[in-house]
């Protein structure tokens, strides 16, 4: 924080839009835990109040969503809401619903990876009882989505994970991220689909699960924008 703190003040900045791979805390003044980097809970905005910077934080896919979300032409916003399904590491979801950012009331909407009931047995992780455990990338051996019998049970257990969301929010836009999808397109279009089989045909017969087209660039500006917006709200 100290450098970023640095580079914002010779940059002539105001303050930080920080996009973080973790949980933030409820009034997004924090981070309660970064798993994936070891962290536990950090008060971010305060540290920069401490070098006179405002701090906005945003967690990484919710920062991705609303990037994907600005990156859609007028018209596409205008067709209707947007999920960005993101399996990487973990797995989750990104949402945008009526053009605003969906974080819910503990900032904690689309962390369906977070589901208990999908069990397995991990020779590091012990046996893992979540959806992710299946599901994210963490947890998986070498090769697991290289042997089909794995590969099928990925995909069951994505179609269960996603359908009922999907038909819940019957969003107009589907888009894919993350390592395992970025660089599986085989697994992207089988489950594409398996939605496609699951859902009521009348309305989804014709599902399109999109790769992004821009990437992580897109978080970057999702988090900036948000930052902006946030900080036009607090000076009126």
């Amino acid at each position: 924080m100290d450098l970023l703190a640095e580079r914002a003040l010779q940059g002539g900045f105001g303050g930080l839009a920080i996009s973080f791979a973790g949980w933030i805390d409820a009034d997004g003044r924090g981070i309660s835990a970064g798993p994936n980097i070891g962290w536990g809970a950090e008060a971010l905005t305060d540290y920069a109040a401490a070098h006179g910077l405002r701090c906005h934080l945003e967690n990484d896919l919710d920062a991705r969503a609303w990037g994907e979300w600005q990156a859609l032409s007028p018209e596409a916003q205008r067709q209707g809401d947007l999920m960005v399904i993101n399996a990487g590491s973990g797995f989750a979801l990104g949402m945008v619903i009526g053009g605003q950012l969906l974080r819910g009331h503990h900032r904690r909407a689309g962390e369906v990876g977070h589901l208990r009931g999908a069990a397995r047995r991990h020779p590091e992780h012990g046996e893992v009882d979540i959806v992710e455990g299946i599901l994210g990338g963490a947890f998986h051996r070498p090769g697991d989505l290289d042997d089909a019998a794995f590969k099928a049970r990925w995909l069951d257990q994505a179609e269960q994970t996603l359908a009922p969301v999907i038909a819940a929010l019957d969003p107009a836009h589907l888009i894919a991220t993350g390592g395992i999808l970025d660089n599986r397109p085989d697994l992207l279009g089988a489950l594409n689909q398996r939605l496609i089989q699951c859902l009521p045909k009348a309305w989804w017969g014709t599902l399109e699960l999109k790769a992004s087209g821009a990437g992580e660039a897109l978080a970057r500006r999702g988090a900036v924008d948000l930052a902006e917006r946030a900080a036009q709200t607090e000076n009126r």
